[in-house]
């Protein structure tokens, strides 16, 4: 009987033991499981948040300089990062209603400025392209794309266009090295910049205004 005793005893002992050596290796396979996604998803985590906070970074503004004219911007002047690989275009748009032979409008665009640039560090503006736009009437406005210093580059009437659009791209580098791709098209349309014109009539300071739309891609 007391063989008996022993040996149930014995068996007792042997299966907690077994237990608490599974539950151990239950344990460590789930430390490491929980330590394995840590790892890959925080970086994955930060990336994606770092892709939301970005999404006002380089954003276009529009500013007037009397002694010059029109400068739509990359804006960077107050902000923090530095931006690189930067790829830039202008275009003046224009449609062309559908009619006989053609059941759908046409997109017309005239290449304008097409550049590209290595680094705009903080504190400064990338400028897209520089303009004026000139007349004594509003029937007779020009769309002049001028340099810097408002010498005249192209003229083209401000009617015979709808609207002026520049796309770009540029990399946003950050401190965690998890650099994020920006790309953004901005658009002003012809009537928004005669409008603008009408303002300055009545007063011409510098300032900044708003564009019709941003359109933030990815």
């Amino acid at each position: 009987m007391w063989i008996a005793l022993q040996t149930s005893l014995n068996r007792v002992l042997l299966a907690g033991q077994q237990q608490a050596t599974s539950s151990k290796i239950l344990e460590t396979a789930a430390g490491q499981l929980l330590a394995l996604v840590a790892f890959f998803a925080f970086p994955i985590i930060q990336y994606l948040l770092l892709k939301r906070f970005s999404k006002k970074e380089g954003d276009p503004e529009l500013w007037y300089l009397p002694a010059y004219g029109f400068r739509l911007v990359i804006r960077n002047l107050p902000r923090r990062h530095t931006l690189s690989e930067i790829q830039y275009r202008a275009v003046i748009r224009k449609f062309v209603a559908a009619g006989a032979g053609a059941s759908v409008a046409t997109i017309q665009d005239e290449i304008l400025i097409e550049r590209e640039d290595f680094f705009l560090f903080a504190g400064t503006d990338q400028v897209l392209i520089n303009f004026q736009v000139r007349g004594e009437h509003a029937d007779d406005l020009v769309f002049v794309m001028t340099d810097k210093l408002g010498n005249e580059l192209k003229s083209v009437r401000l009617d015979s266009f709808e609207r002026l659009v520049c796309d770009y791209v540029a990399m946003l580098n950050n401190r965690f090295n998890f650099n994020v791709k920006l790309a953004k098209r901005v658009e002003l349309q012809a009537r928004s910049l005669a409008n603008i014109w009408s303002e300055l009539r009545e007063d011409n300071v510098e300032r900044s205004f708003e564009v019709d739309r941003i359109r933030n891609v990815g």
